[in-house]
């Protein structure tokens, strides 16, 4: 900052110099050089603006961040700039007023008033001598064009010498000389110019030129044609005015000249001192900001060191001290300041100690809710979500992960099919006042989507905490239950109705056997139809002994690598037959898949029989099988246009015994389901946007 202020002042003084030698001097006044040194103050001035304002821009700057000391700068800097700005701008005004009215003092206004009248003079007497020519002009071209056409030269000679004219000459429209005359015999005059002729064909045209010494008039009249297509003609009058009108003219002119060129250093010299006087006032502007810099950094240094220590401490460094310089109050305000800091850093590492236990068991906790397969939730007292874990987000499909601080009720799910437990747990919690650990189970439906949901609500006896919350989905716990059940009662019916079947097929065949000679026609056609039904309806017990058994058997798989797409497409052959176009759609036809190739043909078959029962009453029936792979998994899906599945069984579409044909145990797709799942795969039925149903295999590679 002192280079810059030494610089400043140096350049400073060189210019006043160079302004103060320049004022002696009229002619560097009106010279080039004075423009120059003119245009160097004024970037010299911008120069010192532009500094001022760099330093008030970063001390506000400063202010804004809160640098400590800033603000005690500002004051500074607004009282040093007060003391200095407030007299010397009175100065500067008054100085500036001063010289102006002082200046303007030099010249006489009387003066430039005559001047003015006498050029005004000159040019009204101008403005008569070009009237009477313009009068005397068209005189001329009045007579030339009402004369015959052989005496124009004679006319135009008589009337120049009668008006006293010194030359008058006619033109045609293309600037070629007609008839001249002139006092000036045997000399020839300037071919005029076609831009004047031009004006001088449509109406009068006049102008003032000067040649050496004096005054020319020059005028340009049409002569009047009387036939519309003839030639137009234009007569050039020139006439000099009078050599005593001239020279005064001349004189006044010069004379005003030089005054104008006064009056214009007299402007410069305003604008010179002006500038000296700015120079002087913006110097000592920047000499008072610059000054309040320098005294209030030597201030505000150990406030500075002070709010510095300050900062690093609140970010946890208690390691901070300020070295003890002085022995008054500032010295006693710093020993006091790393007293504090010695019983902070004390204290600080015992808290630390204390964080990281509590730190530990918060991890433990999270760590704990994270990985519960149920979900935790703690509502407050006002109803709010204090706590859950991604469980719970997952269970009841959050709108958001974190609903930490949202209040409890429907509209925290994206899923309206929860609508119904939220509200009842609100109920529960804030109407009925539970005050005893209770459990509700909610059976949840809608459209093809089940759902079975357990909560478990713990009354709290905290300040704020409530209720906890704790939420099970046992949809798949529950299926799987009734998947067992079911198993159970297919195995114990298959072994009940599995052990009379083959006695009654053998002794239902052996009477038709020892009575087929013994009875007459009628008697023996009753009896063949009587033992064809037994043994049809004992082979279709037979069949639905077989299922239940297929159903109720664990799992017991010939685990091998097969193509996929050739068993699907040896399948579909035996389906040729059938008045039913079947697409096959694959990018890969070598779609290698790990499981037992008889089970996957065994769902394929059921789904595509499946597929072909609800085309019977469709008029252009459709199957589309769409294969597809994965990183770990080849997966195919089977689309028809049929009847579809009716809305009342689509939840429940892969329990056994449920089924929308009127024939058929409904173990299809039920016995489907539990190949696919044993071969760690996945399956779901759902009905076309349009017409019919699409069913989604995934299986694993």
């Amino acid at each position: 900052m002192r280079y810059i202020i030494t610089t400043v002042a140096f350049i400073g003084i060189s210019l006043l110099i160079l302004l103060a030698q320049s004022l002696g001097n009229s002619d560097l006044i009106s010279s080039e050089t004075f423009k120059l040194l003119l245009i160097i103050n004024i970037i010299f001035v911008i120069a010192l603006v532009i500094l001022i304002v760099i330093q008030i821009i970063k001390l506000l700057k400063n202010i804004k961040k809160e640098v400590v000391g800033s603000r005690l700068t500002m004051r500074l800097v607004l009282s040093f700039a007060s003391v200095v700005i407030i007299p010397v701008s009175i100065v500067y005004i008054v100085s500036v007023s001063f010289l102006t009215k002082s200046i303007e003092s030099w010249f006489n206004v009387q003066v430039e008033s005559a001047l003015q009248g006498g050029l005004n003079l000159g040019q009204k007497t101008l403005d008569i001598l070009m009237k009477d020519i313009e009068l005397k002009g068209k005189s001329i071209a009045y007579s030339i064009s009402i004369s015959e056409e052989g005496n124009s030269e004679k006319i135009l000679k008589d009337l120049r010498e009668k008006f006293s004219i010194e030359e008058a000459v006619i033109y045609d429209q293309n600037s070629k000389i007609i008839s001249i005359s002139s006092e000036n015999i045997g000399s020839l005059p300037e071919v005029p110019d076609s831009k004047d002729l031009a004006r001088g064909s449509e109406s009068f045209y006049g102008k003032i030129i000067e040649v050496g010494e004096r005054i020319y008039l020059k005028a340009y009249i049409p002569i009047p044609t009387k036939k519309i297509f003839q030639t137009k003609k234009i007569i050039e009058i020139t006439q000099p005015i009078p050599e005593a009108i001239s020279d005064i003219a001349l004189s006044v002119e010069t004379v005003y000249e030089d005054y104008q060129k006064l009056a214009y250093s007299r402007g410069s010299l305003k604008i010179v001192y002006t500038m000296t006087l700015t120079l002087v006032l913006l110097l000592s502007i920047l000499s008072a900001v610059a000054a309040s810099f320098i005294i209030s950094r030597r201030i505000s240094l150990p406030l500075s060191l002070l709010a510095d220590a300050t900062k690093k401490i609140a970010k946890g460094n208690f390691n901070q001290r300020i070295p003890e310089n002085s022995r008054d109050e500032l010295g006693l305000l710093v020993r006091s300041f790393n007293s504090m800091t010695n019983q902070l850093q004390e204290a600080m590492s015992a808290s630390e100690k204390i964080r990281e236990r509590l730190e530990i068991a918060r991890s433990f906790l999270d760590t704990i809710l994270t990985n519960l397969s149920s979900g935790v939730i703690v509502i407050s007292n006002e109803g709010i979500l204090l706590l859950h874990n991604t469980c719970a987000s997952e269970i009841f499909e959050f709108k958001k992960e974190k609903m930490i601080g949202e209040e409890f009720i429907s509209n925290i799910t994206n899923n309206k099919i929860y609508h119904p437990v939220i509200n009842k747990i609100s109920n529960e919690i804030f109407n009925n006042k539970i005050k005893k650990e209770q459990s509700i189970e909610f059976n949840l439906r809608k459209k093809n989507i089940e759902k079975i949901i357990r909560v478990r609500i713990r009354p709290m006896k905290g300040e704020n905490i409530k209720y906890i919350l704790v939420i099970d989905d046992i949809t798949e716990l529950t299926e799987g239950q009734r998947s067992v059940a079911w198993a159970e009662i297919a195995r114990r019916l298959a072994h009940e109705i599995k052990n009379p079947l083959t006695p009654i097929q053998l002794s239902a065949e052996r009477i038709q056997h020892k009575l087929k000679d013994k009875l007459m026609d009628d008697d023996l056609l009753m009896l063949n139809k009587s033992t064809k039904t037994i043994v049809k309806q004992v082979d279709a017990l037979k069949t639905l002994v077989n299922e239940f058994s297929e159903f109720s058997r664990p799992a017991k798989k010939n685990i091998k690598a097969f193509n996929l797409y050739d068993l699907i497409e040896n399948i579909i052959g035996l389906y040729q037959a059938n008045n039913i176009e079947i697409i096959l759609k694959s990018t890969n036809k070598e779609l290698m898949v790990l499981g037992d190739e008889n089970k996957i043909r065994q769902i394929i078959i059921n789904l595509l029989e499946n597929a072909k029962d609800a085309l019977i009453s469709i008029s252009e029936p459709k199957i589309i099988i769409a294969l597809s792979e994965e990183d770990k998994s080849a997966n195919f899906t089977i689309e028809d246009n049929g009847i579809g599945i009716p809305e009342e069984i689509a939840s429940r579409i892969f329990e056994p015994y449920v089924t929308s044909k009127s024939t058929g145990t409904g173990l299809g797709l039920a016995i489907v389901k539990k190949i696919v799942e044993e071969h760690s795969g996945s399956i779901s039925i759902k009905k076309n946007k349009i017409k019919g149903t699409l069913v989604s295999v995934k299986l694993a590679k």
